[in-house]
């Protein structure tokens, strides 16, 4: 059966589904006895009829070889009060304990010089199916990649993977994790995320320290890895995700106050002016040319904006990545694109180049690396306007236009999980202010519109699905709209910037009702975070 054909998952809540929570296959020195695989489900719940495989992934290898499976047959074992249920070997590991509430299942390949959990590419996989998965069997024959070997029926339910960077590595389940410096070893779901086969939803990296340590290497880890960053062996999961606010030029998770101006004596050189959310100090820097549309965005993956431009008159983003200053040219797109809808495509935990090219069939372009070939997905019609988010939480940017449907505006969504749904929210006259307004890591519907004097806000938190909509006024005629975390509380705030000799931006929290002001700029600026559509 083709991986295409395996991505429906079970019809119940994250919540209800077994999920991969945490594991470590490369404690420092000698790995046994301190390997372990952690699964997350419902309290009490029964773990039947699922298998927990590790695939081969090494180029040269045995490619596809299902080199470790715990087999949960029924009646199965249950999670634990907890939640969590943990693999172990039989053998003691130093002086780590477990937690009494979380049961274990003691498996001696743990123990042994040579196990399934091998360093390098390795895939994990937790699979429900009704035959067996057996272990040393090759489920990617012809290694591209694709288990066309799974048992008929069988449904990957999560999935985590990584490479050591070699040519010819493979991976499977679609979760692959990055490191900076190394190669990973050990990987923890984030407490708060339940989504399944989402790269978003884990950090990771290398372990220091001694065999039984739970701390990570503080240069081997993936881009997202949180300030709280630990291994919890039985235990609750540690780590707070990282807002990744837009317009952050310094990483520190809040937006930033960033404005861009024609420069350079004849106006032709476009000059950014940034004001850090915490104060000084302020940046300057020249980037770009008359005519470009500056857009910020992750592209290198340390959490820091990059000072971007698009120039429409060939279809360029010129990147200058904060990681280590080198340039960046990527050509996507043609005069006449729309590149606002830059963002994070494949869950890699980098912004990709992305444009949207109007039409009787729009189409989204993005890129999801220097080298690869776009990607081209098809959504939106003539008189549509972009609303680009990530409205599941998946931690991969969606596809979502507004389209003004009488007086009323529809949203029509395709998510990155394929799925396609419409509902109608606001007028058609409203511009589209995409934004996480609740905190919950997934973008909300939502629409500001100028009333005549002021600005109206609505926004409908996720998953109400028309049954809730909060209403907020700020902003007037003359401001544009500049919504962002300036705060880093993990929620959009309501924010506008007025022009002037001494432009100024006013920002409404929503959930503190908190209000603070920053000078910055003039008229004939233009903010980065300047979103509106219409």
């Amino acid at each position: 059966m083709a991986v295409c054909c395996l991505w429906t998952l079970f019809s119940m809540g994250a919540s209800a589904q077994p999920l991969i929570n945490e594991l470590d296959i490369n404690p420092s020195g000698t790995d046994q006895p301190c390997e372990y695989i952690e699964l997350r489900g419902t309290p009490g719940a029964p773990i039947e009829n699922i298998y927990l495989v590790a695939f081969e992934g090494d180029a040269g290898a045995a490619i596809g070889n299902a080199d470790f499976v715990a087999a949960f047959g029924s009646p199965g074992p249950v999670f634990g009060s907890n939640g969590l249920f943990v693999i172990t070997g039989t053998l003691p590991c130093g002086s780590r304990t477990y937690p009494a509430e979380t049961p274990r299942s003691a498996q001696p390949l743990f123990d042994g010089t040579q196990t399934g959990l091998e360093n390098g590419a390795i895939s994990f996989l937790l699979i429900s199916s009704p035959t067996a998965i057996n272990s040393g069997t090759d489920y990617d024959t012809d290694n591209n990649g694709t288990l066309e070997g799974l048992p008929a029926g069988a449904i990957i339910l999560d999935a985590v993977a990584w490479t050591a960077g070699d040519p010819g590595d493979v991976t499977y389940g679609g979760v692959v994790l990055t490191a900076s410096g190394g190669t990973i070893g050990a990987v923890t779901r984030f407490p708060g995320n339940t989504t399944p086969l989402s790269a978003a939803a884990f950090y990771g990296g290398a372990l220091t320290g001694a065999n039984d340590s739970t701390t990570y290497s503080a240069t081997i880890r993936t881009a997202n890895f949180p300030a709280n960053g630990a291994l919890t062996p039985g235990a609750i999961n540690l780590g707070t995700p990282v807002s990744d606010a837009p317009v952050d030029i310094n990483g520190d998770g809040r937006t930033d106050f960033v404005v861009v101006r024609a420069a350079g004596g004849d106006g032709s050189q476009l000059t950014w002016f940034t004001a850090l959310s915490g104060g000084n100090p302020d940046v300057t820097r020249d980037w770009g040319i008359a005519g470009d549309f500056p857009i910020a965005g992750d592209y290198d993956g340390d959490r820091k904006d990059d000072i971007t431009v698009y120039r429409f008159t060939n279809g360029t983003f010129y990147i200058l990545h904060s990681e280590n200053f080198t340039i960046r040219v990527d050509q996507l797109g043609q005069n006449g694109d729309n590149p606002s809808i830059v963002g994070d495509y494949n869950g890699d935990g980098r912004d990709d180049p992305a444009v949207y090219r109007p039409g009787a069939q729009s189409t989204w372009f993005y890129r999801a690396s220097p080298a690869a070939f776009y990607t081209a997905v098809d959504w939106g019609t003539t008189g549509d306007f972009v609303a680009p988010g990530d409205y599941d939480g998946d931690g991969l940017a969606d596809f979502v236009v507004q389209r003004p449907e009488g007086p009323n505006g529809r949203f029509y969504k395709r998510l990155s999980g394929g799925s396609f749904s419409s509902e109608l929210f606001g007028l058609s006259t409203d511009a589209v202010v995409p934004g996480d307004y609740d905190g919950d890591g997934k973008t909300d519907l939502a629409v500001e519109r100028n009333t005549g004097g002021s600005f109206v806000w609505d926004f409908e938190p996720s998953g109400t699905a028309g049954s809730t909509v909060v209403r907020d006024t700020w902003g007037m005629s003359g401001d544009v709209t500049v919504q962002g975390d300036y705060d880093g509380d993990g929620q959009t705030d309501y924010a506008v910037w007025r022009p002037g000799a001494q432009a100024t931006f006013y920002i409404l929290t929503v959930g503190t009702r908190r209000i603070t002001t920053r000078d910055w700029g003039r008229t004939g600026d233009r903010p980065v975070a300047l979103y509106n559509t219409h």
